[in-house]
């Protein structure tokens, strides 16, 4: 074997979300195809919501590399079959789907990634090209026979210097506004600084995926990348999940993107602490960044802590305040359905955030399937409350489990009620009427979004309600022993992909029940935990 000609491709969910009116390239896989191409490779990289990839080029390519979310795993199964069956050429996997389910990938790659590839895909590569043995290559799974092998984990690398070029994204440049127009989407850059989180929220995947921990980047390296993503637009992401977790070197950062004068308007992701430092806040303003992204997750006491945020409601009050009093942008997101959760918390939610007058909210149901390694492989909701259909339904935005205190088709109609009342005509208005303008253009951009969305949420309600009917009492609270009955007997509905790491890793297999400390949406005995 000898690989030269290397195509990266990542398809997108089947369902629209909140992404879909953008032409943003996901981080992942331009920088990998970046480190293969420094490495000497012919690279071609394909975002699907930026241009389809090409068969031609797919024909003509030693080796195709896919990334992949859960959402767009059965797309990428089917173009991974058709390129075995029709080429015979080698695929290679990664991304958040492949890492937590090799097992499942497996059976249409030949090798999985996990976490961090940076490092791993150039020595699987180049292990290939000589003819090597790739069990000795850490940090991926392959097949033996008919067994999955997984080898050593390799913790990610401690520097990640390079510039991710976007000119290797095929149809990729700078949109005008004809093209926007035409297209009905908006571009949006994507540069990190960090990698991992300090925190450890439970029902958040950073630290598996993440698992050299919390590392900044040299502070020129992302002023050469910011440069370099200049000639492609103003409107920037940082995509760390904690932009300001180490302050001195944040400010560093603003510092120089200070100096750079480059233009950005820029969205950053941060928790609540970030609004204890003035001076870190008057240095974002400065250095363009007009909008902060922050986890809030819950107006629940007992959730918080149940979700392990170290976090309260009354540092979420505190931390909007004084955002709100440098001018930013503020957009938060929730997680509900966990067991302290009920329609009442919801409810409670969404009038939060009109009273709290945030620019944009999101509610996201749990997805608890993915198998932590930090808990013994076990998922955060228990395997027998889950509900699986397919992967095109694991985008963030449909319910996949049964919850403790409110049946799923109920989730699902108050997370549908929850986002219209939050973009709605009249907090539109309201928007113009305090002169909030960009507020006003963000809550109609998602108002139209939504409509989109809710569609295909609306439709999946019928198939909710056909499976919670009988395991609730008229209180709608889960009867538990119900369930488990059902599943013993058929469970044709469950996620069983999360449990195919048992056989792998030779762990004991689940059994019925599952231990309930081993879901996060139980409520730990100590609240003060979190003050």
């Amino acid at each position: 074997m000898r690989i030269r000609r290397i195509t990266c491709i990542q398809l997108s969910g089947e369902y629209p979300d909140f992404c879909y009116r953008l032409v943003m390239p996901d981080y992942g896989m331009p920088f990998i195809g970046t480190v293969l191409a420094e490495a000497g490779y012919d690279v071609r990289v394909y975002m699907e919501h930026v241009k389809p990839p090409d068969w031609q080029r797919i024909a003509e390519s030693d080796l195709v590399c896919f990334s992949t979310l859960s959402a767009g795993a059965d797309k990428t199964r089917q173009l991974a079959e058709k390129i075995r069956r029709s080429l015979g050429v080698p695929i290679i996997i990664g991304g958040t789907h492949a890492s937590y389910f090799p097992e499942s990938c497996l059976e249409f790659c030949d090798y999985v990634v996990f976490g961090e590839g940076d490092e791993t895909i150039l020595e699987l590569i180049d292990t290939l090209n000589r003819g090597g043995d790739v069990s000795s290559v850490h940090g991926i799974a392959f097949r033996e026979g008919d067994r999955v092998r997984r080898t050593p984990s390799r913790q990610g690398p401690k520097a990640f210097e390079t510039v991710p070029d976007f000119s290797l994204i095929d149809g990729y440049k700078k949109m005008s506004v004809l093209d926007m127009l035409l297209q009905r989407k908006v571009p949006l850059l994507t540069v990190q600084s960090s990698r991992g989180c300090q925190f450890k929220c439970t029902f958040c995947i950073v630290n598996t995926m993440f698992e050299a921990g919390y590392r900044k980047r040299d502070v020129e390296s992302v002023i050469r990348d910011l440069r370099d993503k200049r000639q492609y637009g103003r409107e920037l992401l940082f995509v760390d999940n904690d932009f300001a977790a180490i302050r001195p070197y944040t400010k560093k950062l603003l510092a120089r993107m200070v100096e750079e004068d480059l233009g950005f308007d820029i969205l950053v992701l941060t928790r609540v602490e970030v609004a204890r430092d003035d001076e870190l806040l008057a240095l974002m303003r400065r250095a363009g960044v007009s909008q902060i992204y922050q986890g809030y997750e819950s107006v629940q006491p007992e959730t918080l802590v149940g979700y392990d945020k170290k976090q309260t409601l009354e540092k979420i009050v505190a931390a909007v305040d004084k955002l709100h009093s440098y001018g930013f942008r503020i957009s938060g997101s929730f997680v509900v359905g966990a067991d302290t959760d009920t329609l009442d918390t919801i409810d409670r939610t969404v009038q939060f955030v009109l009273d709290q007058q945030l620019t944009i909210a999101y509610f996201f149901p749990i997805w608890g399937h993915y198998p932590e390694q930090i808990r013994g492989y076990e998922a955060i909701v228990p395997w027998y409350r889950s509900i699986f259909r397919a992967w095109k339904y694991c985008d963030g935005n449909f319910v996949t489990h049964f919850p403790l205190n409110l049946r799923p088709s109920q989730l699902q109609r108050a997370l549908i009620d929850a986002h219209a009342r939050v973009f709605s005509a009249g907090r539109v208005v309201d928007s113009l009427r305090r002169r909030k303008y960009a507020d006003a253009k963000e809550k109609l951009a998602h108002r139209y979004m939504w409509w989109t969305i809710s569609h295909g949420l609306r439709h999946y309600i019928p198939f909710l309600e056909e499976l919670e009917d009988g395991v609730y009492d008229a209180a709608d609270h889960l009867r538990q022993d119900v369930l488990i009955e059902r599943v013993r007997r058929d469970g044709w509905w469950t996620f069983k992909d999360g449990n195919r790491a048992i056989e792998t890793l030779g762990l004991s297999p689940l059994e019925l029940p599952v231990a309930r400390e081993n879901n996060i949406t139980c409520v730990p005995p100590v609240l003060e935990a979190a003050r």
